[in-house]
Protein backbone atom coordinates (compact mmCIF):
# COMPACT_ATOMS: atom_id res chain seq x y z
CA UNK A 1 0.00 0.00 0.00
CA UNK A 2 2.91 2.38 0.76
CA UNK A 3 4.32 1.69 -2.91
CA UNK A 4 0.64 2.36 -3.98
CA UNK A 5 0.59 5.92 -1.98
CA UNK A 6 3.75 7.36 -3.43
CA UNK A 7 2.28 6.26 -7.19
CA UNK A 8 -0.81 7.95 -6.07
CA UNK A 9 1.21 11.14 -4.96
CA UNK A 10 3.47 10.98 -8.03
CA UNK A 11 0.58 11.24 -10.26
CA UNK A 12 -0.64 14.40 -8.60
CA UNK A 13 3.01 15.70 -8.92
CA UNK A 14 3.30 14.70 -12.65
CA UNK A 15 -0.37 16.87 -13.29
CA UNK A 16 0.47 19.41 -11.33
CA UNK A 17 3.97 19.67 -13.19
CA UNK A 18 1.41 19.08 -16.59
CA UNK A 19 -0.94 22.18 -15.19
CA UNK A 20 2.01 24.51 -14.92
CA UNK A 21 3.97 23.95 -18.28
CA UNK A 22 0.33 24.15 -19.79
CA UNK A 23 -0.45 27.31 -17.88
CA UNK A 24 -3.58 26.40 -16.06
CA UNK A 25 -4.18 26.71 -12.43
CA UNK A 26 -2.32 24.55 -9.95
CA UNK A 27 -3.87 21.86 -8.34
CA UNK A 28 -4.94 22.34 -4.26
CA UNK A 29 -1.69 21.24 -2.26
CA UNK A 30 -2.75 17.84 -0.91
CA UNK A 31 -4.61 17.97 2.32
CA UNK A 32 -3.03 15.92 5.39
CA UNK A 33 -4.06 15.57 9.38
CA UNK A 34 -3.73 17.97 12.14
CA UNK A 35 -4.92 16.34 15.95
CA UNK A 36 -7.75 17.70 17.38
CA UNK A 37 -8.19 15.37 20.10
CA UNK A 38 -5.82 12.97 21.75
CA UNK A 39 -5.91 10.36 24.64
CA UNK A 40 -2.40 8.49 24.78
CA UNK A 41 -3.31 7.19 28.32
CA UNK A 42 -0.19 8.60 29.93
CA UNK A 43 -1.40 8.90 33.36
CA UNK A 44 -2.42 6.29 36.37
CA UNK A 45 -5.90 5.95 35.77
CA UNK A 46 -8.85 6.73 33.20
CA UNK A 47 -9.23 10.53 32.57
CA UNK A 48 -12.98 10.31 33.10
CA UNK A 49 -13.05 13.72 32.10
CA UNK A 50 -12.78 12.00 28.31
CA UNK A 51 -14.90 8.52 29.40
CA UNK A 52 -17.92 7.29 30.95
CA UNK A 53 -18.00 3.67 32.26
CA UNK A 54 -20.94 2.13 30.68
CA UNK A 55 -21.85 -0.47 33.26
CA UNK A 56 -25.51 -0.47 32.60
CA UNK A 57 -24.70 -1.90 29.34
CA UNK A 58 -26.20 -5.35 28.83
CA UNK A 59 -26.73 -6.46 25.27
CA UNK A 60 -26.43 -9.45 22.90
CA UNK A 61 -26.71 -12.41 25.66
CA UNK A 62 -23.22 -11.72 26.75
CA UNK A 63 -22.13 -12.67 30.27
CA UNK A 64 -20.29 -10.26 31.96
CA UNK A 65 -20.84 -7.04 34.17
CA UNK A 66 -19.37 -3.86 33.50
CA UNK A 67 -17.80 -2.21 36.13
CA UNK A 68 -16.19 1.35 36.78
CA UNK A 69 -13.10 -0.08 38.97
CA UNK A 70 -9.69 1.06 37.95
CA UNK A 71 -8.11 0.59 41.39
CA UNK A 72 -8.97 -2.69 43.18
CA UNK A 73 -6.38 -5.41 42.67
CA UNK A 74 -9.40 -7.09 40.52
CA UNK A 75 -9.49 -3.76 38.79
CA UNK A 76 -10.70 -4.18 34.96
CA UNK A 77 -9.56 -0.93 33.75
CA UNK A 78 -5.98 -0.46 34.27
CA UNK A 79 -3.61 2.85 33.02
CA UNK A 80 0.29 2.19 33.29
CA UNK A 81 2.99 2.28 31.14
CA UNK A 82 1.71 4.82 28.58
CA UNK A 83 -1.41 2.27 27.97
CA UNK A 84 -4.96 1.27 28.59
CA UNK A 85 -5.30 -2.08 29.62
CA UNK A 86 -9.36 -3.07 29.57
CA UNK A 87 -9.49 -6.13 31.28
CA UNK A 88 -12.34 -8.85 31.80
CA UNK A 89 -12.29 -11.49 34.72
CA UNK A 90 -13.29 -14.79 35.42
CA UNK A 91 -15.30 -13.66 38.83
CA UNK A 92 -18.50 -14.24 40.70
CA UNK A 93 -20.09 -10.96 41.44
CA UNK A 94 -23.83 -9.66 42.85
CA UNK A 95 -23.74 -6.85 38.81
CA UNK A 96 -23.87 -3.12 40.45
CA UNK A 97 -25.15 -1.70 36.68
CA UNK A 98 -27.41 -4.53 36.71
CA UNK A 99 -29.76 -4.22 39.85
CA UNK A 100 -27.24 -7.43 40.91
CA UNK A 101 -28.16 -9.37 38.90
CA UNK A 102 -25.43 -12.25 39.44
CA UNK A 103 -23.09 -12.80 36.83
CA UNK A 104 -19.31 -15.00 36.46
CA UNK A 105 -17.36 -12.19 34.50
CA UNK A 106 -16.08 -8.84 34.61
CA UNK A 107 -15.25 -6.52 32.46
CA UNK A 108 -14.78 -2.89 31.18
CA UNK A 109 -16.80 -0.46 28.31
CA UNK A 110 -16.05 3.27 28.33
CA UNK A 111 -17.55 5.59 25.82
CA UNK A 112 -17.04 9.55 25.08
CA UNK A 113 -20.73 10.36 25.01
CA UNK A 114 -21.34 13.94 26.14
CA UNK A 115 -17.66 14.39 26.12
CA UNK A 116 -15.63 13.48 22.89
CA UNK A 117 -17.81 13.49 20.12
CA UNK A 118 -16.45 13.27 16.74
CA UNK A 119 -17.99 15.22 13.45
CA UNK A 120 -15.95 13.85 10.89
CA UNK A 121 -12.36 13.43 10.27
CA UNK A 122 -9.95 10.64 10.97
CA UNK A 123 -10.29 8.83 14.13
CA UNK A 124 -7.48 6.43 14.71
CA UNK A 125 -6.76 3.98 17.12
CA UNK A 126 -3.73 1.49 17.99
CA UNK A 127 -4.55 -1.49 19.65
CA UNK A 128 -3.78 -5.32 20.76
CA UNK A 129 -5.83 -8.32 22.02
CA UNK A 130 -3.36 -10.68 24.07
CA UNK A 131 -5.99 -13.50 24.19
CA UNK A 132 -6.68 -15.99 21.69
CA UNK A 133 -8.74 -18.37 24.31
CA UNK A 134 -12.08 -18.81 22.60
CA UNK A 135 -15.02 -16.62 24.07
CA UNK A 136 -13.82 -12.97 24.03
CA UNK A 137 -14.95 -10.05 22.13
CA UNK A 138 -13.02 -7.07 21.96
CA UNK A 139 -14.31 -4.04 20.13
CA UNK A 140 -13.41 -0.38 18.81
CA UNK A 141 -16.45 1.49 17.41
CA UNK A 142 -18.93 4.10 17.17
CA UNK A 143 -22.42 5.15 17.69
CA UNK A 144 -24.42 8.40 16.97
CA UNK A 145 -24.46 10.47 19.82
CA UNK A 146 -28.98 10.87 20.35
CA UNK A 147 -28.64 7.21 21.01
CA UNK A 148 -31.11 6.39 24.32
CA UNK A 149 -28.38 4.73 25.84
CA UNK A 150 -26.07 5.95 29.06
CA UNK A 151 -25.05 8.94 29.77
CA UNK A 152 -28.48 10.44 29.77
CA UNK A 153 -28.92 13.80 29.36
CA UNK A 154 -32.04 14.16 27.68
CA UNK A 155 -30.07 16.55 25.56
CA UNK A 156 -32.33 14.74 22.72
CA UNK A 157 -30.74 11.52 23.39
CA UNK A 158 -33.94 9.51 22.21
CA UNK A 159 -33.25 7.72 19.19
CA UNK A 160 -33.43 4.12 19.39
CA UNK A 161 -30.47 1.75 17.09
CA UNK A 162 -30.11 1.57 14.39
CA UNK A 163 -32.63 4.45 13.49
CA UNK A 164 -30.88 8.10 12.41
CA UNK A 165 -29.48 9.66 15.24
CA UNK A 166 -28.00 6.21 16.57
CA UNK A 167 -26.43 4.61 13.63
CA UNK A 168 -22.99 2.32 14.37
CA UNK A 169 -19.85 1.90 13.10
CA UNK A 170 -17.72 -1.12 13.63
CA UNK A 171 -14.29 0.41 13.08
CA UNK A 172 -12.55 -3.21 14.26
CA UNK A 173 -14.51 -5.91 16.15
CA UNK A 174 -13.12 -9.16 16.33
CA UNK A 175 -13.97 -12.95 18.10
CA UNK A 176 -12.20 -15.66 18.99
CA UNK A 177 -14.21 -18.06 18.00
CA UNK A 178 -13.70 -16.79 14.12
CA UNK A 179 -10.51 -15.57 15.07
CA UNK A 180 -8.17 -15.14 11.15
CA UNK A 181 -10.31 -11.73 10.57
CA UNK A 182 -11.75 -8.61 12.13
CA UNK A 183 -15.24 -7.00 10.96
CA UNK A 184 -15.66 -3.64 10.06
CA UNK A 185 -19.50 -3.28 9.98
CA UNK A 186 -22.47 -0.29 9.49
CA UNK A 187 -25.83 -0.69 10.96
CA UNK A 188 -28.34 1.50 9.82
CA UNK A 189 -32.23 1.70 8.46
CA UNK A 190 -31.27 3.37 5.39
CA UNK A 191 -30.70 0.69 2.92
CA UNK A 192 -27.97 -1.42 1.78
CA UNK A 193 -26.22 1.42 -0.05
CA UNK A 194 -25.59 2.84 2.96
CA UNK A 195 -22.70 -0.13 3.61
CA UNK A 196 -22.79 -3.10 5.53
CA UNK A 197 -20.38 -5.66 7.18
CA UNK A 198 -17.10 -6.46 5.54
CA UNK A 199 -14.63 -8.93 7.30
CA UNK A 200 -11.17 -8.15 6.85
CA UNK A 201 -8.53 -11.23 6.67
CA UNK A 202 -5.51 -10.86 8.79
CA UNK A 203 -2.33 -11.63 6.43
CA UNK A 204 -0.48 -13.99 8.92
CA UNK A 205 -3.87 -15.71 10.62
CA UNK A 206 -4.90 -15.21 14.18
CA UNK A 207 -2.00 -14.20 15.61
CA UNK A 208 -1.90 -11.15 13.95
CA UNK A 209 -4.63 -9.71 16.84
CA UNK A 210 -1.74 -10.18 19.37
CA UNK A 211 0.34 -7.33 17.29
CA UNK A 212 -0.17 -3.92 17.88
CA UNK A 213 -2.25 -2.29 14.44
CA UNK A 214 -3.38 1.16 14.39
CA UNK A 215 -7.54 1.02 13.00
CA UNK A 216 -8.96 4.12 11.43
CA UNK A 217 -11.57 5.67 10.07
CA UNK A 218 -11.76 8.54 7.53
CA UNK A 219 -15.33 10.15 7.49
CA UNK A 220 -16.67 12.81 5.45
CA UNK A 221 -20.81 13.20 4.78
CA UNK A 222 -20.19 11.57 1.21
CA UNK A 223 -17.68 8.59 2.61
CA UNK A 224 -16.40 6.41 4.84
CA UNK A 225 -13.09 4.11 4.40
CA UNK A 226 -11.65 1.84 7.07
CA UNK A 227 -8.07 1.35 7.77
CA UNK A 228 -5.79 -0.81 8.95
CA UNK A 229 -2.32 0.32 9.75
CA UNK A 230 -1.49 1.62 5.78
CA UNK A 231 -4.11 -0.39 4.35
CA UNK A 232 -7.20 0.55 2.93
CA UNK A 233 -9.55 -1.90 3.83
CA UNK A 234 -13.16 -0.54 2.65
CA UNK A 235 -14.87 2.22 1.82
CA UNK A 236 -18.14 3.21 1.56
CA UNK A 237 -20.26 5.98 -0.35
CA UNK A 238 -22.70 7.42 2.44
CA UNK A 239 -24.36 10.60 1.13
CA UNK A 240 -27.65 9.45 0.71
CA UNK A 241 -27.41 7.84 4.26
CA UNK A 242 -29.54 9.20 6.54
CA UNK A 243 -27.03 8.24 9.72
CA UNK A 244 -23.80 9.82 9.85
CA UNK A 245 -24.54 13.64 9.43
CA UNK A 246 -23.48 14.07 13.32
CA UNK A 247 -21.81 13.73 15.74
CA UNK A 248 -20.38 10.41 17.27
CA UNK A 249 -18.22 8.93 20.46
CA UNK A 250 -15.97 6.21 20.50
CA UNK A 251 -16.55 2.91 22.37
CA UNK A 252 -14.18 0.95 23.35
CA UNK A 253 -14.99 -2.43 25.70
CA UNK A 254 -14.12 -6.24 26.08
CA UNK A 255 -17.31 -8.49 26.07
CA UNK A 256 -17.88 -11.94 26.91
CA UNK A 257 -19.76 -14.87 25.27
CA UNK A 258 -22.92 -13.72 23.70
CA UNK A 259 -23.99 -13.85 20.04
CA UNK A 260 -20.36 -13.46 18.42
CA UNK A 261 -18.58 -14.32 21.14
CA UNK A 262 -19.80 -17.58 21.81
CA UNK A 263 -18.95 -20.55 24.33
CA UNK A 264 -16.30 -19.12 26.33
CA UNK A 265 -12.57 -21.42 27.44
CA UNK A 266 -13.44 -23.30 30.56
CA UNK A 267 -9.61 -22.53 31.39
CA UNK A 268 -9.89 -18.57 30.74
CA UNK A 269 -9.66 -16.79 33.45
CA UNK A 270 -8.50 -12.97 32.37
CA UNK A 271 -8.54 -11.47 28.78
CA UNK A 272 -6.96 -8.19 27.91
CA UNK A 273 -7.22 -5.67 25.52
CA UNK A 274 -4.44 -2.73 25.32
CA UNK A 275 -4.71 0.64 23.60
CA UNK A 276 -1.97 2.99 22.94
CA UNK A 277 -3.73 6.26 22.20
CA UNK A 278 -7.32 7.32 20.45
CA UNK A 279 -6.67 10.01 18.46
CA UNK A 280 -9.66 12.15 16.33
CA UNK A 281 -8.32 14.55 13.43
CA UNK A 282 -9.62 16.69 11.21
CA UNK A 283 -8.02 17.75 7.54
CA UNK A 284 -5.41 20.36 7.11
CA UNK A 285 -3.55 21.52 4.01
CA UNK A 286 -0.64 23.10 6.76
CA UNK A 287 1.40 19.62 6.24
CA UNK A 288 0.76 16.22 4.40
CA UNK A 289 0.47 13.79 7.69
CA UNK A 290 -1.74 10.60 6.47
CA UNK A 291 -1.97 9.37 10.02
CA UNK A 292 -3.95 10.79 13.29
CA UNK A 293 -0.90 9.62 16.01
CA UNK A 294 1.11 10.91 18.34
CA UNK A 295 3.07 12.06 15.67
CA UNK A 296 0.63 13.91 13.78
CA UNK A 297 1.08 17.91 14.14
CA UNK A 298 -1.94 19.33 16.37
CA UNK A 299 -3.90 22.07 15.58
CA UNK A 300 -2.65 25.36 16.76
CA UNK A 301 -2.92 29.31 15.84
CA UNK A 302 -0.20 31.97 15.52
CA UNK A 303 -1.17 33.35 18.56
CA UNK A 304 2.36 34.77 19.24
CA UNK A 305 2.54 36.52 15.99
CA UNK A 306 5.96 34.95 15.01
CA UNK A 307 4.82 33.09 11.59
CA UNK A 308 4.51 29.70 12.50
CA UNK A 309 1.75 27.91 14.12
CA UNK A 310 3.08 25.39 16.46
CA UNK A 311 3.43 23.85 20.12
CA UNK A 312 4.63 26.87 21.55
CA UNK A 313 1.25 29.02 20.35
CA UNK A 314 -2.19 28.51 22.61
CA UNK A 315 -5.14 26.86 21.71
CA UNK A 316 -6.30 28.73 17.96
CA UNK A 317 -7.10 31.74 19.31
CA UNK A 318 -9.56 31.32 21.77
CA UNK A 319 -12.47 34.03 22.68
CA UNK A 320 -13.11 35.33 25.91
CA UNK A 321 -15.86 33.46 27.33
CA UNK A 322 -16.09 30.61 24.95
CA UNK A 323 -17.33 27.52 25.67
CA UNK A 324 -13.96 25.30 25.73
CA UNK A 325 -12.52 21.63 26.37
CA UNK A 326 -10.50 20.02 29.06
CA UNK A 327 -7.43 21.36 26.33
CA UNK A 328 -8.38 25.22 26.71
CA UNK A 329 -9.89 24.71 23.05
CA UNK A 330 -12.81 26.52 22.03
CA UNK A 331 -16.13 24.03 21.01
CA UNK A 332 -17.88 24.75 18.58
CA UNK A 333 -21.07 26.42 19.80
CA UNK A 334 -23.45 25.08 17.15
CA UNK A 335 -22.47 21.90 18.62
CA UNK A 336 -23.35 23.36 22.52
CA UNK A 337 -26.56 22.18 24.27
CA UNK A 338 -28.45 25.14 25.50
CA UNK A 339 -28.00 25.70 29.82
CA UNK A 340 -31.63 26.34 31.36
CA UNK A 341 -32.76 27.63 34.76
CA UNK A 342 -35.92 28.35 36.45
CA UNK A 343 -36.83 30.49 39.22
CA UNK A 344 -40.52 30.78 41.19
CA UNK A 345 -41.97 34.24 41.78
CA UNK A 346 -45.19 35.07 43.62
CA UNK A 347 -45.82 38.94 44.20
CA UNK A 348 -42.89 39.62 42.03
CA UNK A 349 -40.67 38.05 44.43
CA UNK A 350 -38.60 35.27 43.61
CA UNK A 351 -39.71 32.54 46.40
CA UNK A 352 -37.98 29.27 46.85
CA UNK A 353 -41.68 27.87 48.72
CA UNK A 354 -45.46 28.73 47.94
CA UNK A 355 -47.68 30.46 49.49
CA UNK A 356 -51.50 29.50 49.24
CA UNK A 357 -52.64 33.06 50.04
CA UNK A 358 -50.10 34.85 48.16
CA UNK A 359 -51.49 34.89 44.92
CA UNK A 360 -50.80 33.79 41.37
CA UNK A 361 -47.29 31.92 40.64
CA UNK A 362 -44.66 32.34 38.21
CA UNK A 363 -42.76 29.81 37.17
CA UNK A 364 -40.03 30.88 34.33
CA UNK A 365 -37.64 28.91 32.58
CA UNK A 366 -34.56 30.85 30.99
CA UNK A 367 -32.08 29.41 28.36
CA UNK A 368 -28.96 30.66 27.37
CA UNK A 369 -26.80 29.73 24.00
CA UNK A 370 -23.38 29.80 22.98
CA UNK A 371 -24.90 30.16 19.88
CA UNK A 372 -26.46 33.54 19.59
CA UNK A 373 -28.86 32.49 16.61
CA UNK A 374 -30.30 29.62 18.08
CA UNK A 375 -34.11 30.54 19.52
CA UNK A 376 -35.63 28.49 22.28
CA UNK A 377 -38.84 26.67 22.60
CA UNK A 378 -39.89 25.03 25.79
CA UNK A 379 -41.51 21.81 26.63
CA UNK A 380 -42.94 21.47 30.29
CA UNK A 381 -44.21 18.49 32.39
CA UNK A 382 -46.55 19.45 35.17
CA UNK A 383 -48.10 17.80 38.10
CA UNK A 384 -51.75 17.24 38.04
CA UNK A 385 -52.06 18.76 41.11
CA UNK A 386 -51.27 22.33 39.88
CA UNK A 387 -54.33 23.45 39.33
CA UNK A 388 -54.95 24.99 35.76
CA UNK A 389 -51.48 26.08 34.91
CA UNK A 390 -51.34 29.08 32.05
CA UNK A 391 -48.64 28.11 29.36
CA UNK A 392 -47.08 30.58 27.42
CA UNK A 393 -43.26 29.57 26.25
CA UNK A 394 -41.21 29.95 29.07
CA UNK A 395 -43.97 31.27 31.63
CA UNK A 396 -46.07 28.56 33.57
CA UNK A 397 -48.88 30.74 35.78
CA UNK A 398 -51.57 29.52 38.10
CA UNK A 399 -53.22 30.49 41.45
CA UNK A 400 -52.36 27.86 44.48
CA UNK A 401 -55.06 28.42 46.13
CA UNK A 402 -56.32 24.71 45.78
CA UNK A 403 -53.06 23.47 46.91
CA UNK A 404 -52.29 21.64 50.00
CA UNK A 405 -50.74 23.44 53.01
CA UNK A 406 -47.22 21.14 53.38
CA UNK A 407 -47.09 19.51 50.18
CA UNK A 408 -44.57 19.38 47.62
CA UNK A 409 -44.32 19.84 43.43
CA UNK A 410 -41.96 19.05 40.97
CA UNK A 411 -41.70 20.85 37.95
CA UNK A 412 -39.76 19.54 34.32
CA UNK A 413 -38.62 22.03 31.85
CA UNK A 414 -36.77 20.94 28.51
CA UNK A 415 -35.24 24.23 26.28
CA UNK A 416 -35.21 22.98 22.98
CA UNK A 417 -32.57 25.22 20.03
CA UNK A 418 -33.62 25.57 16.21
CA UNK A 419 -29.91 24.55 15.34
CA UNK A 420 -28.54 22.00 13.04
CA UNK A 421 -28.10 19.62 15.32
CA UNK A 422 -31.41 20.29 17.41
CA UNK A 423 -30.02 20.27 21.10
CA UNK A 424 -32.37 20.31 24.17
CA UNK A 425 -31.24 20.72 27.79
CA UNK A 426 -33.72 19.65 30.63
CA UNK A 427 -33.79 20.96 34.12
CA UNK A 428 -36.20 20.32 37.36
CA UNK A 429 -37.84 23.01 39.84
CA UNK A 430 -38.91 22.31 43.54
CA UNK A 431 -40.94 23.41 45.71
CA UNK A 432 -43.18 23.17 49.33
CA UNK A 433 -46.64 24.87 49.88
CA UNK A 434 -47.37 27.20 52.92
CA UNK A 435 -50.25 29.32 54.32
CA UNK A 436 -48.82 32.21 55.96
CA UNK A 437 -52.96 33.40 56.83
CA UNK A 438 -53.29 30.22 58.84
CA UNK A 439 -53.68 30.65 62.97
CA UNK A 440 -53.51 27.81 64.75
CA UNK A 441 -55.46 27.77 68.30
CA UNK A 442 -53.61 28.92 71.26
CA UNK A 443 -53.37 26.44 73.88
CA UNK A 444 -53.97 27.92 77.72
CA UNK A 445 -51.61 25.85 79.87
CA UNK A 446 -52.28 25.84 83.69
CA UNK A 447 -48.45 27.87 83.93
CA UNK A 448 -49.70 30.73 81.54
CA UNK A 449 -49.59 33.82 83.86
CA UNK A 450 -52.88 35.67 82.84
CA UNK A 451 -54.47 33.26 83.99
CA UNK A 452 -52.98 33.04 87.60
CA UNK A 453 -53.24 36.52 87.98
CA UNK A 454 -57.04 36.25 87.12
CA UNK A 455 -57.39 33.66 89.50
CA UNK A 456 -55.51 35.68 92.47
CA UNK A 457 -58.16 38.38 91.64
CA UNK A 458 -61.01 36.07 91.96
CA UNK A 459 -59.73 34.51 95.22
CA UNK A 460 -59.51 38.12 96.98
CA UNK A 461 -63.00 39.56 96.07
CA UNK A 462 -64.54 36.06 97.25
CA UNK A 463 -63.02 36.56 100.45
CA UNK A 464 -63.64 40.23 100.38
CA UNK A 465 -67.43 39.48 100.13
CA UNK A 466 -67.57 36.93 102.84
CA UNK A 467 -66.11 39.32 104.93
CA UNK A 468 -68.76 41.77 104.17
CA UNK A 469 -71.36 39.39 104.92
CA UNK A 470 -70.41 38.48 108.32
CA UNK A 471 -69.72 42.00 109.26
CA UNK A 472 -73.54 42.64 108.11
CA UNK A 473 -74.82 40.15 109.91
CA UNK A 474 -72.88 40.62 113.23
CA UNK A 475 -74.35 44.35 112.88
CA UNK A 476 -77.76 43.48 112.57
CA UNK A 477 -77.44 41.15 116.03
Amino acid sequence: MKIFINAKRNVKTALLAFSLLCGVNALPALAGWEVNFIDKFSGTSVDWDNWNAQIDANFNNEVQCYTDDDSSLDKNFDVSNGTLKIIARKKQVSCVGLNNQSRAWTSGRINGKDKREFLYGRIEARIRFHDLAAGTWPAFWMLENRIAESPRKNDNDFSHWPNPGAGEIDVWEWFANNPNSYITNFFNTGGASCGSEFRHNYPNGSSEVQNWHDYAIEWDENRIAFYMDDTLVIEHNIAACPQYKEPMFVLLNVAMGGNLGGAIDPNLNKATMEVDYLAHCTATNQNNATRCNESTPTAYADDDNDGVANENDLCPNTPAGATVDVNGCAIDASNVAPEVSVLIKQNNLVVSTIDISAGVVEIIATATDENIDDQHSYSWIIGGAIPSPTIDAGTVTFDPISLVQGSSHKIDVTAIDNGEPVLTATTSIQFSVIDNQATPPTEVTPNDDSSSKNSGTFFALTVFMLGLVLYRRKVIA
